[in-house]
Formats: structure tokens, C-alpha cells, sequence
């Protein structure tokens, strides 16, 4: 029984379609078939499809929740920087690993969103990481990823490491010493929108520098220090990525506990860079544009090239009708 079915089946497929469709642009039902399948047809080429292209989100996102945050905790870095970062990005709601520069040889940045480059030894970041670990991370940045680098790490983002930044780093504007120094904020940056932002705010100076370059018109100067005016934070994009790095230490909370750390807590700081570095992250995640996988365009076109083949079908068999009677 299931043979002779199946024997049916392709035997006659060809005409029970005709057949049915036949029925459907039969004279008295021609005109309300052909104004239900153009109907379809505008409705399923303007339904938006959400499987791969970016849309546009319904409101601005406030903190770092559903973002994948990852910290390099590799030999060199300042083992108080990378705890201080990762309680800092948990406090923004993101989600946080450490890794490690094998982890990066293998690929393991294609899971997250944002790479951070605590405090420590950028020569020795650079040994670590080896030419194809820095070409990864460079690639991350250029097709879309966010790069985020305080003190060696800032270092490391430029030319002396992987020329993210297209400059270099100054000599420590003030010694080699550890204490808290006054930054001013730029209100009127261009990137992230720091206008409910105080004025300045004290931050923890650690042998720290500024960041210059012949060319700094695509760069986005985030605090200046009183005694130079010098860009000690700066903003940028990479490719389709975006890049901050901050000479001082604004990853500290001094005299709090919410760092995770007893680091430098005999300090009195009468602030919290955290809100600041916030809206940093949040813009470098909005400004970066990583590559849209295509494979969402690919349902859309399928229901396109689905509903003109069936008008093209029922068209069909129209005009065979016509001839025929």
C-alpha cells in the first residue's frame, strides 16, 4: 500500500499541482487569489530578519549586559591591574573571562566582544603573545572587536606594540612615582558622551604618560592632565573596531573594596572613574561594527525567490487557461 502510494505520488504529482492550482485561479476566484498572493508577497519582503543583520536596538543599552568581556592574565601584567578590570567590567553587568596568550594563538577571541590589557610589561606582552598573537589581536580589533588598555597595556596598543594607535607614549610627566593626580575631562569629546561627567577627577598617577602622534585629528582626547594638557585617555577606531587606552590607573577604586584589591587603599579618593570608564565601553562596543554574518540575508531571499516563483506559476498556468478556452 505504501508502494502503490508513493508510485501515485510521483506519477502524478505534476498534474494534481496543476490541478490545484487550476481550482485556485478559476474564474471566480481569480481576482481575490491574485490580490491575496501580491498582499503575501509585499508582506514577506518587508519583514525584517533578524537572524545575522544588524538591526538598530530598541533603546541604548545602559551597562555591559550580554557583552563578552575578556582579560589578558597572561605572565607580565600587574596581577592587581587584571583583578581590579575584571571586578570592574563584572560591575557592568558584562560577562568576564581571563585568557591567555595560547588561548589567543587558538582562536578564542572570536567569542568575545571586548579584549582588556591591564597594567604590566607590554615588551613582555609582546614576546608573549609572538607574531601570530599579535596579528590576532589586531584582526580582532580591525573586524569589529574593542580593544581596552591601561598603563602597559595602553603602551601596547601603540606603536611600540601593536600600532593600534598610530603614535606613541611620552616619558612619565612626573617621575616614576604612585600617588593620585587630578585629570580633566573632555566634555565635549567626540566619542563617548561625557557631559554629565565632572570636571575632573583624581586618579591614580603611576609612572604615567600622554599619548601623542604627527597626526592626532582621529583621535578623541578623554582626559588631559592640568600640567601639559596632554591627552593621558584616548579614544579611536581601528578598522571597524574601536580602541581606549589610559596611561593612569582609573581601574582602582582607592580605600573601596570593590576592585578586589588592597592595592594603594591608604589613599583617600574622594571618586570613581568606573561610571566614566562605563560610558567608555559602551561606546566602543557601539561604535565598533563587526562583519555581519550573512547567512541571515539568505532566509529573506529565499522567501523572495519562493513567492515570485509561485506568481510565476499561477501566471503560468493562467495564460494556458487563457489559450486554451
Amino acid at each position: 500500500m505504501l508502494l502503490r502510494t508513493a508510485t501515485l505520488k510521483e506519477s502524478d504529482l505534476d498534474s494534481v499541482m496543476i490541478q490545484m492550482f487550476t481550482q485556485i485561479v478559476s474564474p471566480r476566484n481569480r481576482k481575490a487569489t491574485f490580490t491575496i498572493v501580491i498582499l503575501l508577497f509585499i508582506v514577506l519582503t518587508t519583514i525584517p530578519d533578524g537572524s545575522g543583520v544588524s538591526q538598530e536596538p530598541s533603546s541604548s543599552p545602559s551597562d555591559l549586559s550580554e557583552i563578552n568581556v575578556v582579560v589578558y592574565g597572561d605572565v607580565g601584567v600587574l596581577s592587581s591591574s587584571t583583578q581590579a578590570l575584571e571586578n570592574m567590567f563584572l560591575w557592568m553587568n558584562a560577562t568576564v573571562n581571563i585568557v591567555y596568550a595560547f588561548q589567543i594563538q587558538n582562536g578564542t577571541l572570536d567569542s568575545y566582544d571586548l579584549i582588556a590589557f591591564p597594567g604590566g610589561s607590554a615588551p613582555i606582552y609582546f614576546q608573549s603573545l609572538g607574531d601570530e598573537g599579535l596579528d590576532i589581536v589586531r584582526d580582532f580589533v580591525r573586524n569589529g572587536g574593542s580593544y581596552f588598555g591601561i598603563c602597559g597595556g595602553s603602551m601596547f596598543g601603540t606603536n611600540t606594540g601593536l600600532g593600534l594607535f598610530n603614535g606613541t607614549y611620552s616619558n612619565a610627566i612626573n617621575g616614576s612615582g604612585t600617588y593620585l593626580t587630578e585629570i580633566y575631562v573632555n566634555r565635549n569629546s567626540t566619542g563617548p558622551d561625557l557631559t554629565t561627567e565632572p570636571e575632573s577627577y583624581q586618579t591614580l598617577y603611576w609612572a604615567s604618560a600622554y599619548f601623542y602622534s604627527d597626526d592626532m585629528s582621529n583621535v578623541i582626547p578623554l582626559s588631559t592632565y592640568p600640567s601639559n594638557d596632554r591627552p593621558g585617555m584616548i579614544a579611536l577606531t581601528y578598522g571597524d573596531g574601536t580602541v581606549f587606552l589610559s596611561s593612569p590607573h582609573p581601574e582602582y577604586k582607592e580605600g573601596d573594596s570593590r576592585d578586589g584589591v588592597t592595592l594603594y587603599d591608604e589613599f583617600d579618593d574622594p571618586d570613581s572613574e568606573w561610571g566614566l570608564l562605563l560610558k567608555v565601553s559602551r561606546w566602543l562596543i557601539d561604535e565598533s561594527r563587526p562583519q555581519v554574518v550573512q547567512e541571515g540575508i539568505q532566509f529573506t531571499t529565499y522567501l523572495v525567490l519562493g513567492t515570485v516563483g509561485l506568481l510565476g506559476l499561477i501566471v503560468s498556468i493562467y495564460l494556458v487557461r487563457s489559450r486554451s478556452s
